[in-house]
């Protein structure tokens, strides 16, 4: 018995503390004594009742901490990535069982709803736990990366061995990948199995969840299927970025010649700046979204006579560098396209 009750009683403890701040500045009620403002936060969290559950947080005012809340609220569609201002009428419940609240919940009106926190959208996720052949959640395996993003109706990633892209419809909380495609290389078998096994489940995937800071995909039946965490990634703005590739301007990219150093810094400001292989630079750059303008660009006029080509992968370089429209971060790497998708310049962040 004290099993069963055990969700009742932590429900209505979390009620008590919940209740206990009352009228606070910033979140003052109504007159009706039954009805109240919650603040609710962006990601969920695990806790225990009568068996695993996965909760909203939820506090009385602005100064005070989230709290676990076991309750539903009736009418209230959480979506995880944003932070809720609600108002809610509170009922005190007759004959209540014995592993139920005392109290229920009912929304009235969602008065503030803003971004914070992690969300499924603004965050590369890596792969940490997956849904085996044999039923059993497992770790990815050692030295294997399996990762994803979300951006504008897409989901682009790598499955461990191959890069994927594929579709993805997101509604509240409900999740719709579209068939996938992906490159074609071949790994160690049992690294490909697993591959096989993270796109399988992405097909399956029917609705998600944050809680704390793991993205969870689950299935119709609300199994969870696959576990990532947040990605570390470089950011555009101030990291030293050194060139890997460059457009030739006939159509192909080509490596950088033996001995030859490219870079390019992305001021807060607005500037760019770094080393064309000979030369140094400097211009401006725009940024919206992922669409980023560079140019005009002027540099030193100094002339190198090696290595050979010195002085044609600059020119290269600089031109590549005023074409391009579009810009995409994977770990640690920068590929900077033009409007037709053509890669222009590709970097990697420096490890100084």
């Amino acid at each position: 018995m004290k099993l069963k009750n055990a969700l009742a009683v932590i429900s209505v403890l979390c009620a008590a503390i919940l209740f206990s701040g009352c009228k606070s500045a910033g979140t003052a009620d109504s007159g009706d004594d039954n009805v109240k403002t919650f603040q609710v936060a962006p990601a969920m969290q695990d806790g225990v009742g009568v068996g695993p559950v996965t909760c909203l947080l939820a506090k009385r005012s602005t100064d005070s901490n989230y709290q676990m809340f076991y309750s539903a609220i009736q009418g209230f569609e959480y979506v995880p990535g944003y932070e809720y201002e609600l108002k809610v009428r509170v009922t005190e419940r007759e004959n209540v069982p014995a592993d139920a609240s005392k109290y229920e919940y009912q929304l009235i009106e969602v008065v503030a709803k803003k971004p914070a926190g992690l969300s499924i959208d603004n965050t590369a996720w890596m792969l940490k736990n997956y849904i085996s052949v044999s039923g059993t959640i497992d770790p990815v395996m050692e030295r294997s990366e399996s990762y994803l993003k979300i951006a504008d109706g897409k989901v682009t990633g790598n499955a461990g061995v191959n890069n994927f892209l594929a579709g993805v419809k997101i509604q509240g909380t409900s999740l719709e990948f579209s068939a996938n495609g992906s490159t074609m290389m071949m790994g160690p078998p049992e690294l490909m199995a697993q591959e096989d096994q993270f796109l399988k489940l992405l097909g399956e995937t029917a609705d998600f969840l944050i809680v704390g800071e793991e993205l969870r995909f689950r299935n119709a039946e609300q199994k969870v299927l696959l576990v990532f965490v947040p990605r570390k990634e470089a950011v555009l703005i101030s990291s030293e970025w050194n060139a890997t590739a460059v457009n030739n301007g006939k159509g192909g990219v080509q490596s950088l010649l033996a001995g030859t150093t490219v870079t390019a810094i992305f001021g807060e400001d607005g500037t760019v700046s770094g080393s064309s292989g000979c030369n140094k630079f400097s211009g401006k750059h725009e940024i919206d979204g992922n669409n980023i303008k560079i140019g005009p660009l002027a540099g030193t006029r100094m002339m190198c006579a090696e290595p050979v080509g010195i002085m044609e992968q600059e020119n290269h370089f600089l031109k590549a560098l005023e074409n391009v429209s579009t810009f995409n971060i994977e770990g640690n790497s920068l590929e900077l396209r033009n409007t037709n998708g053509a890669l222009q310049v590709s970097f990697a962040v420096s490890e100084e």
